[in-house]
């Protein structure tokens, strides 16, 4: 039974399609099932998928693509479920109706949080809406700075109101988005490359929450 992941903040450039993107490359290069949903309505993820599919021609890319309706969300899951390890959504940045449908119809919510004063106000209402809906959530700090004490603020500040916060952190490398404009993840490149490795830790984290 596959289980259904979604990436999800109300601020907008946390981070949540390249995670998506690179998560999805990690598990379909290590042979699972794994089945992408664009949520957002700017279609980065769709953009990245279209630019893979160039890139690699008529290779088997293993990341299978479906079409959101927030209103038929659950039974379309309920559908696909049983075909994938793993059924990523990206989540619009913002806490609409479709955002509420995505919420409830995940497993488990890992929200990508920058290491800033704007993000941190972001994020605290959106855990507040997945605990209303009884939903498990992880904060992930993505482009953090070594050694930058506002990163520690914000953990500090993030524990304080709550929240469960990943052990594994992204950086901001030029890689991401380097490897995102032609439709590639950074475990594509190199395995053993720094950023290649904090996909990894995060990737297994996250199956250690299953």
């Amino acid at each position: 039974m596959g289980k259904i992941i979604s990436f999800a903040n109300q601020k907008g450039g946390s981070g949540k399609t390249t995670l998506s993107a690179n998560l999805a490359v990690l598990w379909a290069n290590s042979d699972y099932k794994v089945a992408v949903i664009d949520a957002d309505a700017q279609k980065s993820l769709t953009y990245w998928l279209d630019a893979r599919k160039k890139y690699y021609g008529e290779e088997p890319m293993g990341i299978d693509s479906y079409a959101f309706d927030p209103r038929n969300l659950k039974e379309d899951l309920k559908k696909i479920k049983r075909k994938y390890n793993f059924i990523i959504i990206d989540s619009p940045p913002s806490i609409t109706f479709e955002t509420i449908q995505i919420v409830k119809s995940s497993d488990y919510i890992f929200v990508p949080v920058q290491p800033s004063p704007l993000d941190l106000m972001a994020t605290i209402p959106f855990l507040n809406v997945a605990k209303e809906e009884r939903k498990k959530t992880t904060v992930i700090l993505n482009r953090v700075m070594p050694r930058a004490k506002l990163t520690e603020a914000m953990i500090m500040r993030l524990r304080y109101a709550g929240a469960k916060i990943a052990r594994s952190r992204v950086s901001g490398k030029i890689i991401y988005a380097e490897t995102f404009s032609v439709g590639r993840g950074v475990v594509d490149i190199s395995v053993t490359s720094d950023a290649s490795k904090e996909i990894i830790n995060v990737g297994n984290e996250i199956v250690r929450n299953f």
